[in-house]
């Protein structure tokens, strides 16, 4: 009789057990559905890492909100990057990347400036060398961007200002064709009859060129003076504030006070 009270007491206990395993994996699932695994879970954030050698480890990013991402590689390059608010609120956009080999520093920064670019942003130089400020790309063209002579433009991302001197066509007439070939926050500036100052991405700038350097041709040029006279543009104030900024920059160079390496290097960029 005592055997048989035994069993009939371990029997409801041996059959409650499957039950409660069956509810701790319909909780787990339930976890893994809605995003959360648990009281302490927490959501991984988007993390770059270097390896021994320096290099950027591999890394898959998607959706990441940018203002995310500004901030990883401000931390893993030891930049400082300000804005002119809160990051949220001026930074808004996402970042979706698959990068499955290591990178050197100088190539994230280029990711860096083409994801920028890629969300309407750029970055210019702070006062006293301070670091980055990152501005809307329609604000950064009047900013402290790097100016560099034609020649001397890299093959970058990164927004800046070039000097082009002409032989043989008007820099205004030339303007306004080149006005038709680029993108909407770049600028193109007749800077006097023989020069043009542009203010575009660095890659986008050196196509440019290869454009502008085919029509600076004496035939060109005859055609041109050909067609009827039209009244110049007048100049907004942001042009007239770049034009000067660049002419003050090269007049420096001129003097012999900075050599024109110093002047035109980005500052925390590299070239690739």
């Amino acid at each position: 009789m005592k055997e048989r009270s035994k069993m009939l007491m371990e029997k409801p206990v041996a059959g409650f057990k499957p039950v409660l395993v069956t509810i701790g994996t319909v909780i787990a699932l339930m976890g893994i559905m809605t995003g959360g695994a648990g009281p302490g879970y927490a959501e991984p954030r988007f993390r770059l890492e270097s390896d021994r050698e320096g290099k950027i480890r591999p890394f898959k990013a998607i959706a990441v909100p940018l203002p995310d991402f500004v901030r990883e590689y401000a931390r893993l390059a030891s930049k400082l990057i300000t804005l002119g608010g809160s990051w949220e609120q001026e930074l808004k956009g996402s970042v979706t990347l698959f990068l499955r080999r290591p990178l050197k520093p100088e190539e994230l920064t280029e990711v860096f400036y083409r994801v920028l670019h890629d969300n309407g942003y750029a970055v210019v130089d702070a006062p006293a060398g301070n670091g980055w400020v990152v501005m809307r790309q329609r604000d950064a063209r009047d900013a402290a961007l790097p100016v560099y002579e034609i020649a001397e433009v890299p093959d970058s991302s990164r927004y800046v200002t070039a000097l082009r001197e002409l032989k043989h066509s008007d820099a205004e007439v030339l303007a306004r064709v080149m006005r038709s070939f680029m993108p909407a926050n770049s600028r193109v500036i007749p800077a006097t009859r023989s020069q043009l100052l542009i203010t575009d991405t660095a890659s986008n700038i050196r196509r440019l060129n290869g454009l502008i350097s085919r029509m600076d041709t004496p035939e060109a040029a005859k055609k041109s003076r050909e067609l009827p006279a039209r009244a110049s543009r007048p100049r907004s104030c942001g042009e007239q504030r770049i034009e000067k900024l660049v002419v003050e920059k090269l007049e420096i160079q001129d003097s012999g006070a900075a050599s024109p390496s110093q002047l035109s290097a980005p500052k925390g960029g590299g070239k690739i």
